[in-house]
């Protein structure tokens, strides 16, 4: 149980009520986490544009959110910059505006690509840093197209003529597109940096400002296709494995010197690649878990709460999951057995879920209630249990998300 409540500021009981639960042991009543993405804008009368062009054009809308539902632990808006794309010509998505002539609130949307081809691995393992830089980013970004062009090997001549290329008109375009995109995408983390502070201010800790794919799912994102990504495990496991292994090496450590930088208490890691449908057990347990777990792991190690997102169907993983350190790590589901997650996870991890996000947009106050009592009923005995929904909010009825809230106040008190 959390101790002397009144003399803590509100955001020191929201703290300790998460941490109750990450900890595997009951506080004062069970964490209510929303997820949400979308709704901060289309619920309060900003346009999925309008938080894309200016996150601080979402300070009013946050303020509302917080009063109206008083979340305990806040997911970070995350609005990707329109104006840096724009100047980049990224072209791995798509978003509302003038540039794909898509309305306001249209929202955004990846598109899987295949950057490495099935010629292209020899090149690829030769090195990776090479390929990536002059392979990947000119497609990737069409503004960058002329990193084509860039020999690193040439840059290192033992004279200075060495740097003579860098002045050739392709490759100048490309790296001076690459300083103004830049440039644009900090100003957008400046002002997501605004919108974070006044949360933090009005005493409610914030988790999502701190994310980074898993190893397989970020190489497949963005440099062999998700898809094709997938398919390797069966055509080339061998391959698969050692570039996904060589990718950890490098995404690991930057993932947590970024969280370390901004001083986050929890590392957000939404997994999708590994999904029931995508690969049997046996592959999920030889080709994706060993470096999600490293990922893990390390962010234990560093003092960083991990939270994984198991997007779609996860009833075949559950067992894997448990071996991870004892009460440091938050699991929260999309879609398994709440049942089956507690009797196998809850002596190891907390678990976090339970609330279809489809009942939040097109429910009952009834369904809500008793979707939400029934959660509470499975998974809140002993702690290790956070409410939360299944997917990230884009737009709900309000009385909805009242009544879940409400619930948990009545219900989820230990």
């Amino acid at each position: 149980m959390l101790q002397n409540n009144q003399k803590l500021q509100p955001i020191d009981v929201r703290n300790q009520r998460v941490q109750a639960a990450v900890n595997l042991t009951e506080g004062d009543r069970v964490p209510f986490i929303p997820t949400v993405n979308n709704m901060y804008a289309l619920e309060y009368g900003v346009t999925i544009y309008d938080a894309m062009k200016d996150a601080t054009n979402l300070m009013k809308p946050m303020k509302k959110y917080l009063s109206q539902f008083d979340p305990d632990l806040v997911y970070s808006p995350c609005f990707f910059p329109v104006d840096a794309m724009e100047a980049a010509e990224y072209t791995s998505a798509k978003w509302p505006g003038n540039y794909y002539n898509l309305p306001s609130n249209t929202p955004y949307q990846y598109i899987d690509r295949e950057f490495l081809g099935d010629d292209d691995w020899d090149d690829f393992l030769k090195d990776p840093s090479h390929f990536v830089l002059t392979r990947v980013l000119p497609k990737k970004y069409k503004a960058f197209e002329g990193l084509e062009n860039l020999n690193l090997y040439g840059l290192c001549n033992q004279s200075i003529y060495g740097l003579a290329p860098l002045a050739a008109p392709p490759i100048r375009e490309a790296l001076n597109n690459m300083i103004k995109a830049s440039d644009l995408v900090i100003k957008n983390l400046s002002e997501n940096m605004q919108v974070n502070a006044m949360m933090l201010e009005m005493g409610y800790p914030v988790w999502g400002s701190a994310t980074t794919m898993c190893p397989f799912d970020d190489f497949a994102d963005n440099i062999r296709g998700l898809i094709t990504s997938c398919m390797d495990i069966k055509t080339d496991p061998e391959l698969i494995d050692e570039a996904v292994n060589r990718w950890a090496d490098i995404l690991i450590p930057s993932a947590i010197q970024n969280a370390k930088m901004q001083h986050a208490q929890y590392l957000f890691i939404p997994l999708h690649c590994g999904i029931d449908s995508f690969m049997s057990v046996e592959d999920y347990n030889n080709h994706y878990w060993p470096t999600l777990k490293r990922l893990i792991c390390a962010a234990v190690d560093a003092g960083i709460t991990p939270m994984c997102m198991c997007e779609g169907k996860y009833y075949t993983r559950l067992e894997t999951l448990t071996d991870v350190p004892k009460g440091k790590v938050v699991y929260m589901f999309e879609d398994t057995d709440f049942k089956e997650a507690k009797r196998i996870l809850g002596d190891v991890a907390c678990i976090g879920g339970g609330m279809p996000t489809q009942k939040l947009m097109q429910g009952t106050v009834e369904d809500v209630v008793e979707t939400t009592k029934r959660m509470l009923d499975i998974c809140a005995p002993g702690g290790g249990y956070i409410a939360t929904n299944s997917l990230a909010l884009d737009s709900l009825d309000l009385k909805l998300m009242e009544a879940w809230k409400d619930t948990i106040w009545k219900y989820g008190m230990f």
